[in-house]
């Protein structure tokens, strides 16, 4: 056979090297001609495929129906591990890897070291720009792998790499190390805001998007539904009012109070404001315009905060999703017009799902998991077992954080500690499983929930004793909570199984049931941008067919 010389092989394109290496492999992933102009990941948050299903016959077919219809469209696609929340669910699409890998295990944990409650992308190193300056202080220090943006600047650093989203946590674990540009809602000003990790300073576009007048109208807004009535599937809880002017609406106005915007997030008029502010990224960072790949991630939050507080069965959450799916209209609209039909793609996914309504009458016994008593009952435990002293230093995300000085103090054994807690906490009306720190460190679980137990397990970050709940329950980590209906956090099929798609001019329509772990996002991405995978990716590429190459 004959040899390439290290200077002719020096001089295949990069790209041409990676189609090389994937058919000498035998991959049949999708390999793209050329990387699109644009990539824009559209991430809806709470999310389920099974509402998607149901829901599938009211969206309009110029929406997610056309992107189902025109890309590849996966029905069995799941995260697999346990605390589904907005951190761990974005890192681990973006890295391509678990949580017990990328080390975002939720969206807060506790430090050992102070055990203050730590934020998944706090850092008291930055300030805040565009809000208050401690109360913007965010950055993506805490992820301890690369991502997709990291990978795009690395091969392409003219790339534009931007994300968006109502809260920082999803904003910041999208946008990696070195982004062009990560903005969140701030909701004391109503601004689109940063932080200093980024810039110190807000783009003038920017700027002039946070002061339109259009900010008190998103506020100021009443909601009203978007169908009749009798078309809508989810029923089981709604606060629709008959308005004899109006038909139907849901009661729900307020006014921002001294300039307070905080509820926006938690109506659909918040995804409202999101397209927007994309439709003028897009425009004014000049994404997308040539032939070097940029990227957007745009995540569509609302839907968190109303199936917390009107339950995910109720008329309200199902509305808000017809409602997102009008902006998804018009964010593709303006893509076809800016950016052209044949220079973008589009992957689009939930960051994790919800439970159900917890009802008592429902008949699966299903309930609410109360945090703060469990704590204190597990500390009672171990003073009638040990002496006085606070021998649980916090409880949360289903994890028991032990005081190891205390037991260190006391010449115990801390992994005797953990499982005399575990044995205990099997007792409790709600839990199903208790795993010790050292059992999940010194085992392999290969299925079940032991094993998506594991994968959201990051000794550093991980408590000493992590629960599984039953099917249905939710968790209340305070009193506050008590008004909670739906929540997410499980390794179940209502938390795990997510709609996933992929849009593109080049790939061919279709409908694929073979099983998916959500990990496989990133590497798959990564391929039709062409650039390499994340450094610590565990996914496959995924297969689709191109269009026109069978």
């Amino acid at each position: 056979m004959r040899l390439f010389s290290l200077a002719k092989l020096a001089a295949i394109p990069a790209l041409l090297l990676l189609s090389l290496s994937a058919t000498a492999s035998g991959d049949n992933g999708y390999r793209p001609a050329e990387s699109p102009r644009l990539m824009v990941n559209i991430v809806v948050s709470h999310l389920r495929y099974d509402q998607l299903a149901r829901m599938y016959k009211n969206l309009d077919d110029r929406g997610i129906k056309r992107l189902i219809r025109g890309g590849a469209f996966y029905t069995s696609a799941r995260y697999n591990f346990m605390f589904t929340q907005d951190s761990p669910g974005v890192a681990t699409l973006m890295s391509g890897t678990q949580p017990s890998q990328h080390g975002v295990i939720g969206d807060r944990w506790i430090n050992y070291t102070t055990n203050e409650i730590v934020s998944s992308v706090g850092d008291s190193g930055v300030i805040g720009v565009g809000c208050n300056e401690n109360e913007g202080q965010y950055s993506p220090r805490k992820l301890v792998v690369s991502n997709i943006s990291d990978e795009l600047k690395r091969s392409h650093p003219d790339s534009k790499v931007v994300s968006i989203s109502l809260n920082p946590e999803t904003a910041v674990l999208a946008g990696g190390k070195n982004p062009d540009a990560v903005y969140w809602f701030d909701g004391r000003y109503g601004n689109m805001a940063t932080s200093s990790y980024y810039t110190f300073y807000l783009p003038d576009w920017v700027d002039n998007f946070n002061k339109r007048p259009e900010k008190s109208d998103y506020a100021a807004r009443l909601w009203h539904v978007s169908l009749p009535y009798e078309e809508y599937i989810s029923k089981k809880a709604s606060a629709i009012i008959l308005d004899t002017t109006l038909k139907f609406s849901f009661n729900n106005i307020f006014r921002p109070r001294n300039k307070d915007f905080r509820r926006l997030s938690e109506t659909p008029f918040g995804n409202n404001l999101l397209t927007d502010f994309a439709i003028e990224t897009i425009k004014c960072d000049s994404l997308g315009l040539d032939s070097i790949p940029d990227m957007l991630t745009i995540n569509y939050g609302a839907q968190k905060y109303i199936a917390e507080y009107y339950g995910s069965e109720s008329t309200e959450f199902e509305d808000a999703f017809y409602k997102l799916d009008l902006e998804i209209v018009r964010l593709l609209d303006y893509l076809d017009k800016k950016i052209g039909k044949n220079n973008y793609a589009v992957m689009l996914c939930s960051d994790h799902g919800v439970s159900d309504m917890v009802d008592d009458g429902d008949g699966f016994g299903a309930g609410k998991f109360n945090a703060i008593q469990f704590k204190v009952l597990i500390n009672s435990f171990l003073t009638a077992r040990y002496g006085e002293g606070t021998w649980v230093n916090d409880y949360r995300n289903r994890q028991i954080y032990l005081n190891r000085r205390l037991i260190y103090e006391k010449k115990l054994s801390l992994a005797d500690i953990q499982n005399e807690v575990a044995t205990f906490s099997i007792q409790f009306g709600g839990i199903d499983k208790a795993l010790t720190a050292t059992t999940l460190s010194t085992n392999y679980y290969g299925h079940g929930v032991p094993m998506k137990m594991q994968n959201s397990f990051f000794p550093k970050h991980s408590g000493d004793v992590i629960i599984n709940l039953l099917p249905g329950w939710i968790e209340l980590e305070n009193e506050d909570a008590s008004w909670m209906s739906s929540s997410s956090g499980s390794p179940y099929e209502y938390d795990t199984h997510v709609p996933l798609l992929f849009y593109s001019p080049r790939i061919k329509p279709a409908v694929i049931h073979r099983p998916v772990d959500m990990i496989s996002v990133a590497p798959t991405i990564s391929r039709m941008l062409g650039i390499s995978a994340p450094n610590a990716c565990e996914g496959e590429i995924l297969e689709m067919s191109e269009k026109g190459n069978e």
